[in-house]
């Protein structure tokens, strides 16, 4: 008998493409069940006419409209009459939305502050090289009955997102993505921009459209570098990335969006290191660090604004030679 089952990761990009992994697992092990998802907006987008999920429910975060829209969502799921609610994510918002969903299952990680309203917990345990997607395949394990490996991160572009990326000339180009969230994640522009200068291949830079200025900067000049910043949709962004060539990338979101499309990967890692569970997942990838070990990295786990000593030789010593090395490795013919 089929069940109706409701995923939540109400957190950002990256880390609602890296579950999309368990709800391919879910669905391989029990696809007769009715699966919605909850995630924040804009990141419903990632899901327009996904071929199996039922419905997507997305919460409007903005601060003047987040806790009507919260209490919104919490009428919409108890409604929903679900009977398992898996929660991937650690806060207390979403906790309270599981907790008070009325489902008889009640799935999440045990350092969530509502944990204690689950019926069914796990520690979420980092900096051990675990990665996301094996921490959300332990959580479900329970579940699914040895029925199914752990499923990698998927998404599913149609075909006007591709048409959208073949607008840009995205096909066999080197897709890179300077941006990040956190500066101290980002390799610094002024090795961006050598690595362009040295390097005859084809390549799209692409970003966030508040990272549009960025991409100009470091395309000026260049005519083999076009700048594509903000100009696709998700699932556009998406269609990009599975048909570039390779992609050379910070420990950033769209990392997670070429593991989703297996796309060959060049990983850049700043001031985080990949043991922390959020590394490339590619069959085809090199990550790349400073060449020298040092005694403050990693200063954190998110990244930060500034690096905290002043000199952020992580982002520095992470030298160009050894990403245009790294890209010949891995690129597709």
């Amino acid at each position: 008998m089929s069940r109706s089952v409701l995923f939540i990761q109400t957190a950002f990009l990256g880390d609602v493409v890296l579950a999309t992994a368990a709800l391919e697992a879910w669905h391989a092990a029990h696809p007769e069940d009715k699966v919605d998802v909850l995630v924040r907006r804009p990141m419903d987008g990632l899901f327009e006419g996904h071929p199996w999920l039922r419905r997507v429910l997305a919460w409007d975060k903005r601060p003047r409209v987040k806790g009507k829209d919260w209490r919104r969502l919490l009428r919409e799921v108890r409604r929903g009459r679900y009977d398992v609610v898996v929660n991937l994510h650690r806060h207390a918002s979403s906790g309270i939305l599981t907790a008070l969903s009325m489902a008889p299952v009640r799935i999440g990680y045990a350092n969530n502050p509502l944990a204690w309203r689950f019926t069914h917990r796990v520690p979420h345990r980092w900096g051990d090289g675990t990665h996301e997607v094996e921490r959300h395949a332990g959580l479900l394990a329970p579940f699914l009955n040895d029925r199914v490996a752990v499923a990698e991160p998927k998404l599913h572009p149609g075909s006007r997102h591709v048409a959208e990326a073949d607008a840009i000339q995205a096909r066999d180009a080197v897709l890179v993505m300077p941006g990040s969230q956190w500066a101290t994640k980002a390799w610094p522009e002024g090795q961006f921009a050598r690595f362009l200068a040295q390097t005859d291949q084809r390549v799209v830079l692409m970003g966030a459209p508040n990272e549009h200025a960025l991409c100009a900067r470091l395309a000026e000049g260049h005519g083999h570098v076009t700048n594509a910043a903000g100009a696709l949709s998700l699932l556009g962004f998406v269609a990009a990335v599975g048909m570039a060539r390779a992609v050379v990338v910070n420990d950033s979101a769209p990392l997670h969006v070429a593991s989703a499309t297996d796309t060959p990967t060049v990983a850049l890692f700043a001031s985080t290191v990949p043991r922390f569970g959020f590394g490339p997942r590619a069959s085809q990838h090199v990550v790349v660090e400073a060449s020298s070990e040092l005694p403050c990295r990693p200063c954190g786990m998110h990244g930060r604004k500034r690096c905290p000593e002043g000199h952020f030789k992580c982002g520095w010593e992470l030298s160009v030679q050894s990403v245009l090395e790294a890209l010949m490795r891995v690129q597709r013919a």
